[in-house]
């Protein structure tokens, strides 16, 4: 009924590029040597260590100012002192052995080095300290070795959390922590290298050196540790800012500098760690072992969507008071003296049409909230729905169900109603149920009107909420264990036929009335018994994938004792053979020659048989065709017209098939019709 929408974002979707501007100059020599020196007499730093921070910071000033009240990090038994700067990134270099990359580390007791390029080294040990002097220092085989390890490293961090698409248009906002490293070579006798290196925030700078794409994170430190490489990239960029850069251009003058927090002096306590190497250690697993736990999604949703309904009322999208309704925030008894409507079903219809909208200033709106708390979210179709059911779902404590099961489902309650922009209406459930017939009867199987996608939008609530319909289905006693389609497409699906209209009108209204088991109907509307008649038919996921199943895949009544029920019966039994077909023809496609191509490519199938098969098939499809015809006939407002209720318009479809149906299109409007 509704094409498949592919998922898009534009480009008012993606995180805004934060302005680009000039960098500075690359400091004196002389400005650095005199930072250094001030580290090493307020942290007994060793002269290499302190020349490597000061080289690596972009205002000598600023480091200076900081030693002068550098900063306490409590840990246990001890306390880390740090120092703010801003830094170049191309003189980091992000921790070589980062434990991101876990099970992809070979050690030498499962793995002899060398056997492949995964172990072609042994894994760099964890970083040592002589005492509580502030530098690291890691042992290497060779400047080879480093590169390996920094690869792999860089590999597996850019896999599990790579921050690339977020620093690309905003550059790295948040600190890093850097600490000195001295990295000696011990085979290959190469001179040690001193490089700030992250002890936090290796992700960051791996995605910021992947940008500027000079190579492997240690080439890049290694080309920066000289001045005249420096100078030249810093006036190439400038000189590029003034002329009109790149989008390449511009992601590099984001990414050149980035914040860090340097730590140059630990003091620790009675019992403590006495190495800074262990107080490193310990600083990071507050951070990683021990960190705060997360909020989950759906906490996590519901900040984002708040934040977009204050944000649309900062912009005067929404009133207050009509944002405060949107978000759960007013009573029913205060909607209704506000003249809302009080019925949780449109209010979801609202928030779902709002979330959903192709109003421009909206979905700003929407982005702007979420990136001023995430850089890394991709605000598509299904990302906005989830916003919008993050607020739907909070009129959902008062059902009786799990709300965190509910908003689960409920993410997938919308399909035709997210991909067609629409209006909802606040007109009684009763209004909507007539408009959304009479756009079934004028166009049963065309583009969904505003009434129908009004009752969709309106009956995911009641059938979700209540769970008379789920998302999650297992095969355990389910008649229907391959029926795979969301809540949002047997919705659609109910759109689609009379019965399943007013089978969504009637889940509203008995919501609404306050009932916890909806109930099934009949194709007038009436309330539906059970098979023995002995009671009302209730809605579950099981009765409604059954009674309105996916396109092609009829169910079988439980009986065939009327016409109706045979005709459904053998239908059932069609759509069995077409998938049998399906399956069937897939077996020959699966057939491989030698060479692992497709054999039937190569040899054909008997033209015979094919003929045969042909011949069955393309009279399969003209009945087919005319079958369907039919139903769409039937189903259109007034049904068959007086004029052709007689044998003689079958005999022209026969006669003349396309000439038929283009006479049926063509019929007078004016002529009198009768029903069915």
């Amino acid at each position: 009924m509704t094409a498949i929408i592919e998922e898009t974002t534009t480009i008012h979707d993606h995180v805004p590029p934060r302005p680009v501007s000039k960098l500075p100059e690359l400091a004196p020599i002389a400005a650095r040597r005199k930072a250094a020196d001030k580290l090493v007499d307020a942290f007994n730093l060793s002269p290499d260590a302190a020349a490597c921070i000061a080289n690596a910071v972009v205002d000598p000033a600023e480091l200076r100012r900081s030693i002068e009240t550098p900063t306490e990090l409590a840990i246990t038994g001890g306390i880390l002192l740090a120092v703010r700067a801003r830094v170049w990134t191309r003189r980091t270099l992000p921790d070589i052995r980062n434990p991101r990359i876990g099970d992809a580390r070979r050690h030498p007791v499962a793995v002899e080095p060398g056997t492949d390029e995964e172990s072609r080294f042994a894994p760099v040990d964890d970083p040592t300290s002589p005492g509580v002097t502030p530098h690291l220092e890691v042992q290497v085989e060779s400047v080879e070795h480093m590169t390996w390890a920094s690869a792999l490293a860089a590999r597996a961090v850019l896999d599990a959390n790579d921050w690339r698409y977020s620093i690309r248009n905003q550059g790295v906002l948040t600190e890093v922590w850097l600490v000195a490293n001295r990295y000696v070579h011990t085979v290959d006798g190469s001179p040690d290298l001193w490089a700030v290196t992250t002890a936090e925030g290796s992700s960051r700078t791996t995605a910021a050196h992947d940008i500027l794409g000079d190579g492997n994170s240690v080439d890049i430190a290694v080309k920066a540790e000289t001045d005249t490489f420096m100078r030249g990239r810093i006036k190439e960029l400038n000189t590029a800012l003034e002329q009109g850069p790149t989008v390449k251009q511009s992601e590099a003058l984001r990414c050149e500098t980035m914040p860090a927090l340097i730590l140059v002096g630990y003091q620790p306590l009675p019992g403590g760690p006495d190495r800074f190497s262990s107080a490193v250690k310990s600083l990071v697993a507050l951070r990683h072992v021990d960190a705060p736990k997360e909020w989950g999604e759906g906490p996590e949703l519901e900040s984002l969507a708040d934040e977009a309904l204050s944000v649309m009322e900062d912009r005067r999208i929404l009133t207050r008071q009509r944002r405060r309704w949107l978000a759960g925030a007013i009573s029913r008894a205060q909607a209704k003296i506000a003249h809302l409507p009080t019925d949780p079903a449109i209010r979801a219809a609202e928030i779902i049409a709002l979330f959903s909208s192709d109003d421009q200033a909206v979905r700003d709106a929407i982005r702007d909230a979420v990136t001023r708390q995430s850089t890394r979210k991709r605000i598509t179709k299904n990302f906005r729905v989830k916003l919008a059911v993050a607020l739907i779902v909070r009129s959902v404590a008062g059902e009786g169900t799990s709300p965190d099961r509910v908003r689960r489902y409920m993410q997938h309650g919308f399909v035709s109603v997210r991909d067609n922009h629409f209006t909802p209406t606040h007109r009684d459930s009763g209004a909507v149920l007539a408009a959304a017939l009479d756009e079934f009867e004028d166009d049963p199987v065309g583009t969904l009107g505003t009434a129908r996608l009004d009752l969709a939008a309106r009956a995911a609530y009641p059938l979700i909420a209540t769970l008379s319909l789920w998302a999650d289905r297992g095969t355990n006693n389910n008649p229907n264990a391959d029926d795979r389609r969301r809540p949002g497409e047997v919705i659609d699906t109910m759109l689609s036929s009379r019965l399943g209209i007013h089978q969504l009108h009637r889940a509203i209204v008995d919501h609404n009335d306050g009932r916890s088991a909806l109930r099934a109907v009949n194709e007038d509307g009436s309330i539906r018994l059970t098979e023995d008649r002995a009671q009302e038919q209730t809605l579950s996921d099981v009765y409604l994938r059954s009674t309105f199943p996916k396109a092609g895949s009829p169910t079988r009544p439980a009986s065939t004792d009327t016409p109706d029920d045979a005709l459904r019966d053998a239908a059932a039994g069609l759509g069995a053979a077409v998938r049998r077909l399906e399956e069937a023809m897939a077996a020959l496609r699966a057939v491989k020659a030698a060479d692992g191509t497709d054999h039937v490519e190569s040899v054909g199938i008997d033209f015979n048989h094919v003929i045969e098969w042909k011949s069955s098939l393309d009279a399969a499809t003209s009945d087919l065709d005319f079958w369907g015809r039919i139903w769409e006939r039937r189903n259109r407002k007034g049904g068959l017209s007086a004029t052709r209720r007689d044998d003689s318009w079958v005999a022209e479809y026969l006669d003349d098939p396309d000439g038929a149906v283009e006479a049926w299109e063509d019929e007078d409007a004016e002529e009198v019709e009768v029903a069915p």
